[in-house]
């Protein structure tokens, strides 16, 4: 038989050579959907949102201004339906791809960037 060894899961297993190559490509691929997601919608698109207004020597109404845009978009993130704080939790904090997102809801990850978008820009109004 035309066994290859690969790592799966960080374990050697001895797999035929058309699911090695098979592995291979969904690897390859996984790794140029998540350059494609990172170029499409950029995840510091949602942290720059306050992250601009971030530097290590602010006067002290910089940081008022900073505290005041912080709670604000925490309140915009409460307000929030549960599904569109389920996506910006998955995105976020789960560093879900948005392929993977769009497993999870049932959509395409065309739809996912478009929701994120439209979360972005529905939150960047909340604190400017």
């Amino acid at each position: 038989m035309n066994d290859t060894v690969v790592f799966y899961n960080g374990e050697q297993v001895s797999v035929p050579k058309e699911v090695a190559e098979f592995l291979e490509e969904d690897r390859k691929r996984a790794q140029a959907q998540a350059r494609q997601d990172k170029r499409h919608l950029s995840r510091s698109e949602f942290e720059t949102v306050l992250s601009s207004h971030m530097s290590a020597g602010r006067p002290l109404e910089q940081s008022v201004l900073w505290n005041l845009r912080l709670e604000n978009l925490r309140k915009a993130v409460a307000e929030l339906s549960a599904q569109e704080q389920e996506l910006i939790s998955l995105r976020y904090d789960g560093e879900l791809s948005m392929e993977e997102i769009g497993k999870v809801f049932g959509i395409s990850k065309m739809a996912v960037s478009k929701r994120l978008k439209k979360l972005h820009a529905k939150l960047r109004s909340s604190v400017t």
